[in-house]
């Protein structure tokens, strides 16, 4: 596969999931406006919230320096993906373009739902789980692809030695 398509194949999937993402929040917005509420059983129920901050609600009171960082983690995220594409080293990089393009949904959110400010708009959220939180569906390609990418470095075995060492505990002397 070339590069090109290889790229073309991260975009397309970036893309998808970003749609995924967009389309939920907008039926969500239409559907469950007006606080409705939809219980799905078992302490899940489908509930529209807004978040001005980061997981859990955190970091609302930060504002748009929260957003700049997030969008500063991110561009260095996909570069690194790109980068990892590029060089045929994609292990884990189609899991980290799941938590790129969560991140990317929920940080659109913020520049295209601003109404007080640059920056200052609000995830929309509408999963909620009575024991644990409100969130969406970025979100869930966010936590995903962080857990993907954790347990597939975790649990591969070719790990490279770390330089100089012979990888049975000894110091090569060059």
């Amino acid at each position: 596969m070339s590069r090109f398509t290889r790229l073309l194949a991260a975009a397309a999937a970036v893309v998808a999931a970003f749609t995924v993402d967009q389309l939920t929040k907008a039926w969500a917005l239409s559907y469950l406006d007006g606080g409705r509420d939809i219980d799905l059983g078992l302490g899940v129920s489908l509930r529209l919230v807004f978040n001005p901050g980061v997981a859990f609600g955190l970091g609302g009171d930060v504002g748009a320096p929260l957003v700049v960082g997030v969008m500063v983690l991110v561009a260095a995220l996909l570069t690194w993906i790109v980068i990892r594409v590029l060089r045929r080293q994609s292990m884990g990089a189609t899991a980290l373009l799941a938590a790129a393009a969560g991140a990317i949904g929920n940080l659109w959110d913020r520049t295209t739902r601003a109404e007080t400010g640059p920056l200052s708009g609000e995830v929309v959220d509408f999963i909620a789980v009575d024991w644990f939180a409100i969130f969406n569906v970025a979100d869930i390609f966010t936590t995903l692809g962080l857990l993907g990418w954790a347990a597939l470095y975790l649990l591969r075995r070719d790990h490279a030695p770390i330089s100089g060492s012979t990888g049975d505990g000894s110091q090569h002397r060059g």
